[in-house]
């Protein structure tokens, strides 16, 4: 194999932004959110990341690292991204291999992963004792065009801007609607000072179109609204804390930063959803979002 594969480091960057956008429409990333992510890493995630290239060309890209928002014993990802034009020449395995004795010696054994439904990456995690769990929608709305009238808030609810609030009261939302989020590794073990630094310092979290509804004066929903260099935006995470429930507060509090992030300029807004998530798969149809792409998560236990 005429491959090079060596730890990633800062001027790396650009490598991870141009595989995910070549491979992924729906990829919102830009190079500076990637180099804040990488400098704010907690150590104890334990990350390893890695660049394979041939001939001065980037091929494929890996991480692993541990889940340091989970409580379940060895939580931990693995992710890699191989170039078509590579692929079938072993790279992808052997990025897979260094990348799962990283996690061996790191205490890594509970391994989630997400990829393609296609018949090859089935068969390469497949015969690597990943299982396929849950199927993930990726959706489009075009924000250039109308939005349905915002739906009633009530004469308790306020909706305001992150650059209006806290970062201490956005995370009691999200750290409590993300408990009955979907999937196999729960995020019951988020710490707030490592929320600050990644999410809501980060670059690409825009704190004007990003929204926490109040109802009866408590923080009670959110939208993270995220974005890059390119008019796009990413939904970061939307929620209601289970007390406020039943309200319609997840899709007020959607609904407000789709409009803020389009007076913003944004033009494309993306996301994704367990199929699992009815309650959350009806606001985003609802809001006008359209299926754009299809993945899964992978888990090896």
């Amino acid at each position: 194999m005429a491959f090079t594969i060596r730890p990633a480091g800062p001027g790396d960057e650009p490598a991870f932004v141009a595989i995910q956008r070549d491979l992924y429409a729906y990829a919102v990333v830009h190079e500076e959110a990637f180099r804040h992510h990488w400098a704010t890493e907690p150590a104890r995630a334990h990350p390893l990341r890695l660049v394979a290239e041939e001939d001065g060309r980037v091929a494929g890209v890996g991480r692993a690292g541990l889940s340091i928002s989970s409580s379940l014993p060895g939580a931990s990802q693995l992710g890699l991204l191989v170039r078509p034009d590579y692929r079938g020449r072993g790279l992808g395995g052997e990025l897979f291999d260094r990348l799962m004795a990283h996690l061996g010696g790191v205490g890594g054994t509970r391994i989630e992963g997400w990829g393609d439904g296609d018949e090859a990456t089935v068969r390469f995690l497949e015969t690597r004792g990943f299982t396929q769990r849950h199927e993930l929608r990726y959706s489009h709305l075009n924000l250039e065009g109308p939005l349905p009238a915002a739906p009633a808030a009530g004469e308790q609810v306020q909706a305001v801007s992150f650059a209006e609030t806290t970062p201490e009261e956005v995370f009691a939302v999200d750290s409590e609607a993300v408990l009955d989020e979907p999937g196999d590794t729960p995020s019951d073990a988020m710490d707030f000072a490592e929320w600050r630094s990644t999410i809501w310092d980060a670059p690409d979290t825009d704190k004007a179109a990003s929204v926490l509804v109040y109802a009866d004066g408590q923080p009670a929903a959110y939208t993270l609204v995220e974005t890059d260099l390119d008019r796009r935006m990413w939904s970061g995470g939307t929620g209601t804390r289970r007390a406020f429930r039943g309200r319609g507060l997840a899709k007020y509090a959607k609904s407000v930063a789709l409009r803020r992030a389009a007076e913003r300029g944004i033009t494309d807004a993306f996301t994704t959803n367990d199929e699992e998530n009815g309650p959350m798969l009806a606001i985003n149809e609802w809001l006008g979002y359209r299926p754009c792409g299809t993945q899964f998560s992978y888990l090896r236990a």
